[in-house]
């Protein structure tokens, strides 16, 4: 398959998966852009299917996305934004879709606030549909590890949440 259709096929989808990850769009693109580099340099261009190409592209990128988020945690020993110091307003007369889309908006808030051990796992079971074991091997922790670092994870998201919608 030709390298422009295949970047044209899955450039946006890789993108988001790595924005979900990194939070920041400047290093999703430069990881999206890694990823097809090593598929368009590294002879991997013999798959059976394009299912099989995107697969491989995607672990890749997710792969790239992690060390990278492990390097720059470690380069800025990045210490997480209270979530205490944010107001957030509340809804009043809003349209049933923007308060749904205000609703959305506030959880990815507190999604992109989780550590970043706790967001990777996360975004990668519930958004990639990665399970537990592929998510062990990709981040290189033992599948207890994980498993343990999502029950967290989930229960802190949940607790954030309650707490907006309480206020």
């Amino acid at each position: 398959m030709d390298q422009t259709v295949l970047y044209r096929e899955y450039h946006k989808s890789i993108y988001h998966t790595c924005l979900r990850i990194l939070r920041s769009p400047e290093d999703a693109e430069e990881c999206m852009h890694d990823a097809f580099l090593k598929l368009f340099t590294g002879g991997k261009m013999r798959f059976i299917n394009n299912k099989a190409c995107y697969s491989w592209l995607r672990k890749v990128a997710v792969r790239g996305a992690i060390d990278r988020l492990r390097s720059l945690d470690f380069q800025m020993n990045v210490n997480t934004e209270s979530l205490e110091s944010r107001e957030v307003r509340t809804v009043t007369n809003e349209e049933p879709e923007e308060d749904r889309q205000h609703q959305v908006g506030l959880v990815r808030e507190q999604l992109n606030a989780l550590p970043s051990g706790y967001r990777t796992i996360l975004s990668l079971y519930l958004f990639e549909g990665y399970d537990f074991e592929e998510i062990a091997q990709i981040t290189r922790l033992q599948p207890s590890t994980v498993r343990s670092q999502y029950s967290r994870g989930r229960k802190k998201l949940q607790e954030e949440i309650e707490k907006l919608w309480i206020n």
